[in-house]
């Protein structure tokens, strides 16, 4: 037989071998717990060990804002360093009204042999601050977890309606707020309300399963409340409340669709899905939270002024806050609109999500080396 032929034979089985060999492997299996899908939240895979401090999530912000002052003061000249103060303050994201009222008591308060003191400094911008955060949020010192900051309804489940732009952390936020909320013995039931977005049911349920499984407290749960081919949000604002009510939920916890502050008409539909709900709960909803990104600094201060407008906001949930620079927009959003700060996000983990504290805030933000 000739060579060649031999060869191209003896190629063509091992081929069929090789082939052979693959398919009939044994496959190994994936665990549940790895399998990634587009809807997985990345706290599902990995949970970080380490608590995130509030001191170690403001070390940016307190590096770009106070650790900026410090240095200022190398010049020894008052009168640059007021210019430079100035600057500071402009572009630590406070907005202009907030600035305007740090710089006049700075410069009210403080002679020019003071402004080249920085503990004499220090303790004019944190009268001024702790003057601006503590009316509203003194009693939330003594308060540790999102049961305590949430205004209870009298009657029937509370309800609380989450309102911000897309990837400011709606999503995540409202699974950490029910986890939570489970834990502490809660019913809680969560509605799909934002029917825009194709994923956002998805997600949801994600976390909300999660947030369900996350409690070890026998008389909470979780439910997500997510109705096939039903696309007015309105309408499942109404049959969600109904439903809580009548199957005596303690919570419902409202997504909405993301929208920018300047779509008129999504603003709009906000204000009829909360028109809806007063039909079964007159005071609902009990609480409107705006969830904002604190990466966005001045930007954040302008969703809330606008949302606040239309829907007369109640409380703020601020996320991202570890490691960004720009969590001086705390104080200008508390200073511009009047309403507190509620929940901070601090990490990945469900228990990231902390009580706003503003003495923990200033001390942080001013590098006091101890938190009281």
């Amino acid at each position: 037989m000739d060579q060649n032929l031999i060869l191209i034979l003896i190629l063509g089985v091992l081929a069929i071998a090789g082939t052979l060999f693959f398919i009939l492997k044994p496959k190994k299996e994936i665990e549940p717990s790895r399998i990634v899908t587009e809807h997985t939240p990345p706290q599902l895979l990995q949970e970080a060990e380490e608590e995130v401090s509030l001191e170690k999530a403001l070390s940016k912000t307190e590096e770009s804002f106070f650790g900026r002052i410090k240095k200022a003061l190398s010049s020894g000249n008052s009168n640059q360093i007021i210019d430079e103060i100035e600057e500071i303050l402009y572009t630590s994201d406070l907005g202009p009204k907030t600035v305007e009222k740090l710089l006049s008591t700075v410069k009210d308060k403080l002679s020019k042999s003071d402004l080249l003191d920085i503990n004499k400094i220090k303790a004019v911008l944190k009268a001024e601050i702790t003057q601006i955060l503590e009316p509203i949020h003194k009693i939330q010192v003594s308060q540790t977890k999102v049961l305590e900051v949430i205004k209870r309804s009298d009657q029937g489940p509370t309800v609380i309606m989450i309102l911000g732009v897309n990837g400011a952390g709606k999503t995540t936020s409202i699974g950490k707020i029910t986890a939570q909320l489970a834990q502490s013995g809660q019913k809680v039931l969560v509605a799909a309300g934002d029917t825009f977005r194709a994923a956002a049911g998805g997600q949801l349920k994600v976390w909300t399963e999660r947030a369900h499984k996350a409690s070890t407290n026998d008389q909470g749960m979780v439910e997500i409340f997510w109705p096939e081919q039903v696309t007015d949000p309105a309408a499942i604002a109404f049959d969600a409340v109904s439903k809580a009510k009548a199957q005596n939920f303690d919570f419902v916890v409202l997504d909405t669709a993301g929208r920018l502050h300047t779509q008129t008409h999504l603003m709009e539909e906000l204000k009829k899905v909360k028109r809806v709900m007063s039909k079964v709960i007159p005071e609902a909803p009990h609480n409107t939270w705006i969830v904002l990104d604190a990466n966005s600094g001045q930007n954040a201060l302008n969703q809330a002024v606008e949302f606040n407008k239309a829907m007369e906001l109640s409380g703020v949930i601020l996320t991202k806050l570890d490691g960004t620079a720009k969590g001086g927009v705390v104080i200008g959003l508390v200073d511009n609109l009047g309403i507190p700060v509620k929940l901070i996000g601090l990490g990945e983990k469900i228990g990231d999500l902390k009580v706003f504290n503003y003495v923990d805030y200033i001390n942080s933000i001013l590098g006091e080396t101890k938190v009281l």
